[in-house]
């Protein structure tokens, strides 16, 4: 009954169903398990936050987006890369700017 089984799915079904309602209740506490470390991680980056404002005269901000909890695909791998190495191209280009003048 702690799986949520009915009695008398428990009694009158299946035998395999108890192995099957275990090891669906087994995956959703994990799951359940990693959505509350999830929410700590987010409530530990707000209290970093609050402190560090509250006692240093540099204000940093609260994550603009989510985590990203998924592993990345090979596309969007390739696409971080590729941002990155605008971010350095353009950031060269401005040193080679400033150094004309």
């Amino acid at each position: 009954m702690l799986y949520g089984m009915t009695y008398e799915q428990f009694w009158f079904g299946d035998p395999w169903m108890a192995k099957a309602y275990k090891e669906a209740h087994n995956l959703k506490r994990r799951q359940r398990n990693e959505e509350m470390w999830i929410n700590g991680l987010y409530q530990l980056n707000a209290l970093q936050v609050a402190l560090h404002n509250a006692f240093d005269k540099h204000r940093i901000n609260y994550i603009e987006k989510p985590f990203d909890i998924f592993p990345k695909t090979e596309v969007e791998k390739e696409q971080d890369k590729q941002k990155e190495r605008g971010k350095l191209v353009a950031w060269l280009n401005s040193l080679v700017k400033h150094g004309d003048k």
